[in-house]
This record gives structure tokens, sequence and C-alpha cells, in this order.
């Protein structure tokens, strides 16, 4: 559940406008690079790498920061994993306890039914057992 969670966010950073923008903006720097390397003599290129150095720079950053507000809400999406399984635990526990509750006092009432059925019956045969020892002594 929490990985398809994290693969949704990763798809929505990668769907993120910025970082469409940041990906598109290298490929065109790469390219123009590319066109401009045989036409560019170096002061020329310097600036140019200048330029290039500083769009970079700032693109890493604005991809940092989106890196870090999904780092963000991944951390905040497994805090709360991590509450509702200690909530469904401590359920599961007192669901446990109760069904075990439950069944204790069926085991008892079975045993206590089981027992006032067998002194009954005890107590049935020995006065009958005195009455017939009573007898043959007489």
């Amino acid at each position: 559940m929490a990985l398809l969670k994290i693969q949704d966010l990763i798809q929505k950073v990668s769907e993120s406008q910025k970082v469409k923008k940041v990906v598109t903006d290298l490929q065109s720097l790469s390219t123009d690079i590319q066109k401009k390397v045989q036409t560019l003599n170096a002061d020329e290129a310097v600036k140019k790498y200048k330029e290039i150095f500083k769009k970079v720079s700032k693109a890493e950053g604005d991809l940092q920061k989106e890196v870090n507000r999904v780092i963000v809400k991944i951390k905040k999406s497994a805090v709360d994993i991590e509450k509702n399984l200690e909530l469904y635990k401590k359920k599961a526990a007192q669901q446990r306890a109760k069904i075990e509750k439950l069944l204790k006092t069926k085991q008892a009432k079975s045993t206590t039914k089981a027992r006032p059925k067998t002194a009954a019956k005890k107590a049935a045969r020995k006065p009958a057992a005195r009455r017939t020892a009573k007898a043959k002594k007489a």
C-alpha cells in the first residue's frame, strides 16, 4: 500500500510542470551548446558556460525543492500509516480479548452445567446404594 503511494508521488513529480521544464531546458541547452561549439571562441564560450551554469544551478535548486516536498509527503504518509497500523493493532487486541473472554465464559458455563448433573447423579446413586446396603443388612 505504501509502495503504491510512493509510486504515485514519483509519478506526480515526474508529471510536474517544473520538472518537465527543467528537463526541456537541459535538452535545449544541450542542443544549443552542440550547435554553437564550433562557432564560439574562448571568451564567448566562457560567457555561455557561465550563463548555462547559472540556469542549471537554478534548475537544480528548483528540482531539489520539489524532491524535498515529495520526501516530506512520503514521510508524512509513512507516519500516518504507522499510526493507522498501531490503531489497528490495538483494535485487533481488543477484539481478541473480547473473543477470548466470551470463549472463557462459554467454557465456564458448559463446565458448571456439567458439574451439577454429575453431582445430581452421584447424589441419586448414593441413597440408592445405601438403601440396598440397608436392605441387605436387614
